[in-house]
C-alpha cells in the first residue's frame, strides 16, 4: 500500500513566535486529543511532530509540521485541510502569506506549495497501514489470552504443537470480533512497489556508466578537494550546552509503560535535527547525490524493518530546506536516545558519515564516509548540539517498537498456512 513521508514547513515571523508557541504547547498537553489539532482523530496517520526550529544560519524560525501517513500525500493534505483547519490557523498564524481557513482553496494551495519531499527516508513496518498495526495488535492480545486461560485450566496439556496451534485457529474462527483475521492478508509491498524502486536502481547505474566519460574527471577533481576540506573544516569543540540537553532530556522517555508484570517498558521516543550545510560548491552538489543513493538503498535493500541494520526505527528522514542550505533529520524510534545513538555507531556508521559529514561542525571525518560516526563521543555530542526540541509529538501506537509490529505481523500472516513441524514451533514461540 501506498504510505506517504513529507514535512510542511513555513518560517515564522519573530514576533509571531510566542504565539505560535503558546498553540503548540496546547496541542502538546494532549497530542492525540487537543481541541486545535487532534492527532488522534485521523486515522491514517502513524507519527507526526510540531517543531519550532531556530537555528543557526535560518532567516527567521522554521515551523516544521512531520507527517507520516498511510495513502498518498493529495489525499493527506485534503484530510489535514478539512479537519485540521483551526488547528492549522493556530500554528501557521505567524508564517508569511498564510491564508487561513476561511479560504479553503488558497489553504490547499499554501499546503501544497510548502509541502518538502525527503530526499531519502525510511519505514520500518513497509506497507503496514495504522488500522492493520492496531489489529494484529487486538489478534495477539487476544490470542495470548485464550492460551493463557487455557494453560491456567490445564486444557492443552500434553498437546502437540500442531493441535495447539488448531486450537488458536478454532479460537480465532468463533472470535466475531476477529473474522477479519481470516482473509488473506495484505502483501506488505506489492509487486509495483517491488520493481519500481529497482528499475530506478538500475536506471541509475546505467545513467551512471553512460556518464563515465564526464563523472571520472568531476571525480578527479573534486576528490582531493574534498580530502583537503575535510582536514581543514570546522568541528565541534567542547561539550553542548547543559540547558539545552536538559531541555532534550525532559522531552525523551516520556512513553514508558507497564507490561501485565508491572515491569516498566520503554517504547518510543522522536529525535529531530535542522543543521547549517557546510558552505561551498562541493558540498551543495555532494549531499543530494549521497541522500539520492541512500534512498535507492532503502526502497529496495532496507524494506524489511531495518535500515543500515538498525531494528528500531519506524520512520526516518532527511531533508533539505532553505534551498538546500539546512538538512532536516526526523526519526521516531524504539528505546532510548542513548541505544538509538549506539546503534547509529555500531551499525550504520558509514551511511550516516556520508550524509552528515556535508553538514557543519561534523566531527572529522576521512573520505567522505570515514571516521565521523563512528568517533562515538563526539559524534554524541554533536548530535546533542544540533537536536531540536520537539514542541509536540504524536504517535498512534505508544505501546507498540518495531519487534513487536513485525512479530505479530508474522503471527497474523502464518495463522491459517500450512507449516511444517519446524514452522509451527516457531510460529507458536511468537505467542
Amino acid at each position: 500500500m501506498t504510505q506517504s513521508v513529507l514535512t510542511i514547513v513555513a518560517d515564522v515571523e519573530p514576533a509571531k513566535v510566542p504565539e505560535v508557541r503558546s498553540a503548540i504547547d496546547r496541542i502538546k498537553a494532549d497530542p492525540g486529543g487537543n481541541p486545535l489539532l487532534p492527532f488522534g482523530q485521523f486515522d491514517s496517520l502513524h507519527f507526526a511532530a510540531l517543531v519550532l526550529a531556530e537555528a543557526p544560519g535560518l532567516a527567521r524560525p522554521a515551523l516544521i509540521l512531520e507527517c507520516n501517513v498511510d495513502g498518498s500525500t493529495k489525499a493527506w493534505l485534503a484530510e489535514l485541510a478539512g479537519a485540521g483547519a483551526a488547528g492549522l490557523d493556530a500554528v501557521f498564524q505567524g508564517s508569511p502569506g498564510y491564508p487561513g481557513s476561511a479560504d479553503p482553496a488558497g489553504l490547499r494551495s499554501w499546503l501544497d506549495e510548502h509541502v518538502v519531499r525527503p530526499g531519502a527516508f525510511h519505514i520500518g513496518a513497509t506497507g503496514r497501514s495504522v488500522a492493520r498495526i492496531r489489529q494484529e495488535e487486538q489478534l495477539h492480545d487476544a490470542i495470548s489470552a485464550f492460551l493463557d486461560e487455557h494453560e491456567r485450566a490445564g486444557g492443552l496439556n500434553g498437546a502437540t504443537s500442531e493441535e495447539v496451534r488448531a486450537s488458536v485457529q478454532a479460537f480465532v474462527r468463533g472470535d466475531p470480533a476477529l473474522q477479519w483475521a481470516q482473509g488473506r492478508p495484505p502483501l506488505r509491498q506489492t509487486m509495483r512497489e517491488k520493481v519500481v524502486p529497482r528499475l530506478r536502481a538500475v536506471a541509475a547505474i546505467a545513467a551512471a556508466v553512460a556518464l563515465l566519460p564526464i563523472l571520472v574527471p568531476l571525480v578527479l577533481v573534486a576528490f582531493p578537494l574534498l580530502v583537503l576540506k575535510e582536514r581543514r573544516d570546522p568541528v565541534l569543540t567542547g561539550l553542548p550546552d547543559p540547558d539545552h540537553v536538559r531541555g532534550l532530556e525532559e522531552d525523551e522517555d516520556v512513553g514508558v509503560l507497564e507490561d501485565a508484570r508491572g515491569r516498566h517498558l520503554l517504547c518510543q521516543n522522536h529525535l529531530s535535527s535542522v543543521i547549517p550545510v557546510k558552505p561551498g560548491m562541493l558540498r551543495a552538489s555532494l549531499l543530494p547525490v549521497v541522500l539520492f543513493v541512500l534512498n535507492l538503498l532503502a526502497r529496495v535493500t532496507f524494506t524489511r524493518g531495518r535500515l543500515g541494520g538498525i531494528p528500531s526505527i519506524h520512520f526516518a528522514h532527511w531533508t533539505l530546506i532553505d534551498r538546500g542550505r539546512h538538512l532536516v533529520f526526523v526519526s521516531n524510534f524504539d528505546g532510548s536516545w542513548e541505544s538509538y545513538l549506539a546503534d547509529f555507531i555500531d551499525k550504520a556508521a558509514v551511511g550516516l558519515t556520508a550524509v552528515w559529514s556535508n553538514t557543519a561542525d561534523f566531527p572529522r571525518t576521512r573520505y567522505l564516509v570515514r571516521a565521523g560516526a563512528a568517533d562515538g563521543p563526539r559524534f554524541r555530542q554533536w548530535a546533542r548540539a544540533n537536536q531540536c526540541r520537539h514542541a509536540a509529538w504524536y504517535t498512534a501506537y505508544p505501546g507498540l517498537t518495531m519487534t513487536a509490529i513485525d512479530n505479530n505481523s508474522a503471527i497474523r500472516e502464518d495463522l491459517f498456512t500450512t507449516l511444517d513441524h519446524e514452522r509451527t514451533v516457531q510460529w507458536l514461540r511468537r505467542l
